[in-house]
């Protein structure tokens, strides 16, 4: 028998007067599962969190916990707990004291508040911390505490709202491999709400991609990235090219082609008709960078070089003003490339599977996500 969803959405949605932020959608996510919200500010993410917490009533469609409906139930009765940017930790209370606090409001008997409070602790890497005041600790240390509140009480999902917004960017790395071991060793389904793409790649079993109240997007982090199913999701996950197109006839076949370049590397799918207007998605990394013309490569100019350490960025210009961009790693560069002036030509190439068409604006509705 198929288990039931963590948390399943029925057609829900969310309007604040004549605006329309959460377009109906329906959603599951599953038990145990690191589940991220990924969209730029003001794309409706945070709206939908506070839909599954309780703290928005939405405007249609019902939410869904352990298979329960939880419309009418206030926030504090349902099975879930939340952790927010601003941690929000007591500063008069100890660690152990702020972590304790919820099992202190439920009554759970002494011994076991103080040994859930420990095993919280331990978690986080926080065991010899229990006597200090917040007021005592790093950045990092105080997210942590947060984290073992979170936790403590043992709900069956925990609602992260851009948790590690406050942090400096080397303590952000780290702490996004510290939150999914933490997540897999309690076995708590996560939901992580953020607008920075590499956190949503860096830690989920899956993503939904929210733009303008919709999501476009459910899926693997691999497949957000290597198949994206819109423009904006192209455009918004990392670095990518996107080359105007359109879908012509040449040979008797169907080629894509781009506007004073010619046909270019890439498959346009069977339901895309002849003369649409598309887009070719082409990462960075995918592209090859050569001093010399081979087959299939188009000539261009160096525009303009970043050394970024373990790789170089060029901008190189093609055909009539399309600007793409190139990663080369540092390991791989060859002399005579390395030294191409700004302005000189090169030729870039990149094969077939690595040119994605698309549709050339996002029209795509609001998608059913279902765990695998």
């Amino acid at each position: 028998m198929t288990q039931t969803p963590a948390v399943r959405l029925r057609g829900i949605t969310k309007s604040f007067g004549s605006n329309l932020v959460v377009e109906p959608l329906d959603l599951e996510i599953g038990r145990n599962e690191f589940f991220s919200i990924l969209g730029p500010s003001g794309c409706g993410k945070t709206t939908l969190m506070r839909m599954i917490t309780g703290f928005e009533t939405p405007s249609g469609g019902s939410v869904e916990l352990d298979g329960k409906t939880v419309d009418r139930v206030p926030t504090r009765l349902r099975d879930l707990n939340m952790l927010f940017q601003s941690y929000a930790l007591f500063p008069h209370l100890s660690v152990y004291e702020n972590v304790a606090f919820e099992l202190r409001v439920r009554k759970t008997g002494k011994a076991e508040l103080d040994r859930r409070v420990r095993e919280a602790l331990a978690l986080v890497r926080l065991e010899d911390f229990a006597g200090r005041k917040p007021t005592e600790l790093s950045g990092g240390q105080r997210q942590r505490v947060a984290l073992a509140r979170a936790v403590v009480g043992r709900p069956a999902v925990v609602l992260l709202d851009e948790p590690l917004g406050a942090l400096d960017q080397k303590l952000r790395k780290e702490m996004q491999f510290e939150l999914k071991r933490l997540q897999r060793e309690v076995g708590i389904t996560f939901i992580y709400v953020t607008h920075d793409q590499e956190e949503a790649l860096t830690m989920s079993d899956r993503i939904a991609v929210m733009s303008k109240g919709r999501v476009l997007q459910v899926a693997s982090p691999t497949e957000i990235y290597d198949a994206p199913n819109s423009r904006f999701v192209a455009g918004f996950i990392g670095s990518c090219n996107l080359i105007e197109a359109v879908v012509s006839t040449e040979n008797g076949g169907r080629v894509v082609t781009v506007p004073g370049l010619g046909p270019v590397p890439a498959r346009p799918a069977d339901e895309v008709t002849t003369g649409s207007p598309v887009v070719v998605a082409v990462r960075p990394e995918r592209m090859s960078l050569s001093d010399r013309p081979s087959e299939g490569a188009f000539a261009g100019s160096v525009a303009e070089r970043v050394f970024l350490g373990d790789e170089w960025t060029y901008h190189v210009r093609v055909g009539a003003g399309t600007e793409l961009t190139v990663r080369v790693p540092s390991g791989t560069m060859s002399a005579a490339l390395a030294t191409v002036p700004d302005g000189g030509q090169v030729w870039v190439s990149w094969p077939a599977d690595a040119g994605r068409v698309l549709p050339a604006d996002d029209t795509t509705p609001s998608l059913i996500g279902s765990p695998a």
